[in-house]
C-alpha cells in the first residue's frame, strides 16, 4: 500500500544565499513532524557548497533536494521546479532566509475537519530582520489573536482586484508564499493557465491573483505561523533607500530573460519597477488583466492612494522627491492624465530616534525584531514571539469569529 501524501510541502527555493538557506533548512529539520515534506531547490552558482550541506542530511525521509541545474534556472523556473518536486496535499513557499512552523499541517487538518471545501489558508505573519550591522533594532505589533475564520471571496477580491484597503502594497493576504493552497486547487491552475503555475516574475503577487480567480473556500488563521525574514541579500524587502531599490532592481532583472519593464504588455503602462513595490504590483494587475483577459474596475482612486502611500514610506526627503517626481509623470500618462489631481502625496514628519520597547496590551504584543539577543535568525524570533501566544496545537478551528465584511468594505 503506497505511503500517504504529506500533508503540508514547504517549498524553499534559493539563489546564492547559502548561509542563510543553511539555517533555514537546519530551523526546518528540527520539527519531529512526519506528515510534512521539506523540498529545498538550489539555484547557485557553487552548488558543490549546498550538495556538501545536504549529504549530511540525505537520510531524512521527508526532503526532496534539488540540486543546481548545469544552466542558471530563472526565478520563474527555479519556482516552478520546487512547485513540481512536491508531492504534499497543501503547499507553501518561502523564501530561504525566512521560516515556517511545520505544525501548520497540524493547523490545516483541523481547518479541513471542519472546512473539507477549503482551497487557500492564509495566516498572520512575523517580519524579521536579521543582524547585518547596519539596520537599526526596530519593533513590531503583533495581534495576540488566534482565530479560525472564514473570509468571503467578495471581500478578497475588493482588496486584490479593487486595491481596497492597501497600504503600500495590497492586503488580501491568499499568496502561495506564507500562505498555503490546496493540490487541488494548485492543479487546477496549472491546467488553466497553459501547465506552469507561475507565469510572471513577481512570483508571491501573481499567485495571488491565480488563486483569488480561481479558489473555492478561504479561511484565515490570526495566529502567526511563519516570519518573513530581510537579511542584507533580500530582494524588496531589505530595501534601505531608492539607490539600494534601484541596484536590487537591476540584479533582479538580470537574471530574466529581458528586464520585467520591456515586456511587450508594459509598452503603454507608465508605471515601472523601479519606482517601487506598488508599481510593482500595479504591474502584476494590468499583465494579469491583459494575459488572462480579467477585466477590471473601479480600482483607480485606491491605487492613487497606495502609491501616495508608497511615497510616504520614503527612506528620505531625497528619495520622497524623486519617487514623486516619478510617479507623477506615470499618472500624468496613465488613462489621459485623469488620476493626476488626485496624486498629492505628503512627507510626514519623522520623530527623533526613540528606543524600541517590548510590551504587552490587552491585545497586542509589542516585540523588538533586530539586535534582540534572544533573536538571532528567524526561527529564534518565532520560538521567541510564540512564547507569549497560544501554541499552535492549542489553535481550535471553531469559526466563531465572524468578519464584518460591510466595515472593512467602508475603510
Amino acid at each position: 500500500m503506497p505511503a500517504p501524501k504529506p500533508v503540508l510541502s514547504i517549498c524553499v527555493p534559493s539563489r546564492n544565499r547559502q548561509p542563510y538557506f543553511k539555517q533555514t533548512i537546519e530551523a526546518l529539520l528540527r520539527s519531529d513532524r512526519s506528515d510534512v515534506e521539506f523540498v529545498f531547490v538550489d539555484n547557485s552558482d557553487q552548488p558543490q557548497i549546498m550538495d556538501d550541506f545536504m549529504q549530511a542530511r540525505r537520510d531524512d525521509p521527508r526532503i526532496r533536494y534539488v540540486t543546481s541545474g548545469e544552466k542558471t534556472r530563472s526565478m520563474l523556473e527555479n519556482w516552478n521546479v520546487a512547485m513540481e518536486a512536491s508531492t504534499g496535499r497543501w503547499v507553501t513557499f518561502i523564501g530561504d532566509d525566512d521560516y515556517a512552523d511545520p505544525d501548520a499541517a497540524g493547523v490545516i487538518l483541523k481547518i479541513e475537519a471542519e472546512r473539507p471545501g477549503v482551497e487557500a489558508i492564509d495566516w498572520a505573519k512575523l517580519f524579521y530582520t536579521w543582524p547585518d550591522g547596519e539596520k537599526p533594532a526596530s519593533g513590531q505589533i503583533i495581534q495576540t489573536l488566534t482565530a479560525v475564520h472564514d473570509v468571503s471571496h467578495d471581500l478578497i477580491k475588493d482588496r486584490a482586484y479593487r486595491f481596497r484597503q492597501a497600504s503600500n502594497i495590497i492586503v488580501s493576504g491568499f499568496s502561495i508564499y506564507h500562505g498555503a493552497v490546496s493540490r487541488k486547487l494548485i492543479d487546477r491552475i496549472k491546467a488553466r493557465y497553459g501547465g506552469a503555475f507561475f507565469e510572471f516574475p513577481v512570483v508571491d503577487y501573481e499567485s495571488i491573483y491565480k488563486i483569488i480567480a480561481n479558489g473555492k473556500g478561504f479561511v484565515h488563521c490570526a495566529r502567526p505561523l511563519s516570519v518573513l525574514g530581510v537579511c542584507p541579500m533580500s530582494n524588496t524587502a531589505g530595501i534601505k533607500s531608492l539607490k539600494d531599490q534601484e541596484a536590487k532592481q537591476a540584479l533582479f532583472d538580470k537574471e530574466l530573460d529581458a528586464p520585467l519593464d520591456q515586456m511587450d504588455c508594459f509598452k503603454d503602462y507608465p508605471f515601472k519597477s523601479r519606482f517601487g513595490l506598488m508599481a510593482c504590483i500595479g504591474m502584476v494587475h494590468h499583465w494579469f488583466s491583459k494575459r488572462h483577459g480579467v477585466a477590471f474596475s473601479g480600482f483607480e482612486d485606491n491605487f492613487v492612494q497606495a502609491c501616495m502611500n508608497q511615497c510616504a514610506a520614503a527612506a528620505s526627503a531625497e528619495d520622497f522627491e524623486i519617487t514623486v517626481a516619478r510617479y507623477r509623470t506615470a499618472f500624468s500618462k496613465w488613462k489621459g492624465g485623469k488620476y493626476l489631481r488626485q496624486f498629492k502625496p505628503v512627507y510626514p514628519e519623522r520623530p527623533g530616534k526613540l528606543p524600541p520597547f517590548s510590551g504587552l496590551t490587552p491585545d497586542r504584543l509589542l516585540v523588538v525584531n533586530a539586535d534582540n539577543p534572544h533573536c538571532r535568525t528567524c526561527e529564534d524570533y518565532y520560538r521567541f514571539v510564540s512564547s507569549a501566544l497560544l501554541p499552535v496545537g492549542e489553535i481550535v478551528a471553531d469559526f466563531q469569529f465572524v468578519v464584518d465584511e460591510k466595515a472593512k468594505k467602508r475603510a
